[in-house]
C-alpha cells in the first residue's frame, strides 16, 4: 500500500509537465510551436497579462512566503492568503524538485523527499499567518516558461497536486520526527488529503508573485 502511494507522488511530479507536450493548447504556452511567431499566438489566443502584487497582500504574508521559500530553496509561493469562508489557508506554489534520476531509487527518493519538505516547511511557515484557520491547504504546480512579447519570461504553472490537512493534525506533525515514512503515514491514514489532477490544469488564481501571468480579466 505505502509503494503504491510513494509512486502516486512521485508520478504526478512528472505528470503534468510531461503531459504538456500532448495538448496543442500548451504547446502554444510553453513555446513549442513551429515557426517563428509564438509569442505572437501566446498573446493573441490566451490574452495574458502580467501580475501585479504591489499593495495587494498583507505584509505578514509576504514575510512568511519569504521565509518558506529561503528554507526550502525549491518553492516559489505565487499565492497566500487566508479563506475565512473555508476556514482555511491557502498556499500555491511553484515547485521544482531537485536535479536527480527518476530512474535510480536514489534519484526518486530525493525528488520524494523534496516535495515533503516543501509541504512541511509550509505548514511550519504559515502556523503564525493561520491561526484562525481549521484547514491548511498546500497546491504545487510545475512551472512553465513563456516568452511575451511585451514583458519577456514570464511563467505559467501546470497543477501537480494538492494537500490538505487540518492544521491541529499539522501541529502535531511538525512536533515530531519528520521523515517520508511519518509523512507517507499520514496520506494512508487520511490525516493528509493528497490528490493529484486527472487532467492538466493552469494556475488561474490571483498570485502575489510579480512575474506570474493570469488570463486578463481573470
Amino acid at each position: 500500500m505505502r509503494r503504491a502511494l510513494q509512486l502516486l507522488i512521485l508520478l504526478s511530479l512528472g505528470t503534468a509537465v510531461s503531459a504538456c507536450s500532448s495538448l496543442p493548447g500548451l504547446r502554444v504556452l510553453t513555446g513549442q510551436t513551429n515557426g517563428t511567431t509564438a509569442a505572437d499566438t501566446i498573446v493573441q489566443t490566451a490574452d495574458f497579462v502580467m501580475a501585479d502584487k504591489t499593495g495587494l497582500t498583507d505584509p505578514a504574508l509576504l514575510a512568511a512566503a519569504d521565509r518558506i521559500e529561503a528554507a526550502s530553496g525549491t518553492v516559489d509561493i505565487i499565492e497566500i492568503r487566508s479563506a475565512p469562508e473555508q476556514r482555511a489557508f491557502i498556499v500555491d506554489m511553484l515547485f521544482s524538485p531537485p536535479q536527480s534520476d527518476p530512474s535510480t531509487q536514489a534519484g526518486q527518493i530525493a525528488q520524494l523527499d523534496s516535495l515533503r519538505r516543501a509541504i512541511e516547511l509550509t505548514w511550519q511557515g504559515t502556523m503564525n499567518v493561520s491561526t484562525d484557520a481549521d484547514l491548511l491547504q498546500v497546491t504545487l504546480y510545475a512551472p512553465q516558461t513563456v516568452q511575451t512579447l511585451d514583458n519577456g519570461t514570464s511563467f505559467v504553472g501546470i497543477a501537480i497536486a494538492q494537500a490538505g490537512i487540518e492544521r491541529s493534525a499539522a501541529v502535531s506533525y511538525l512536533a515530531g520526527e519528520r521523515s517520508l515514512e511519518r509523512f507517507f503515514d499520514l496520506i494512508a491514514q487520511g490525516t493528509l488529503v493528497y490528490t493529484s489532477p486527472e487532467s492538466v490544469e493552469l494556475y488561474q488564481s490571483v498570485p502575489n508573485h510579480p512575474m506570474y501571468m493570469l488570463p486578463q480579466g481573470g
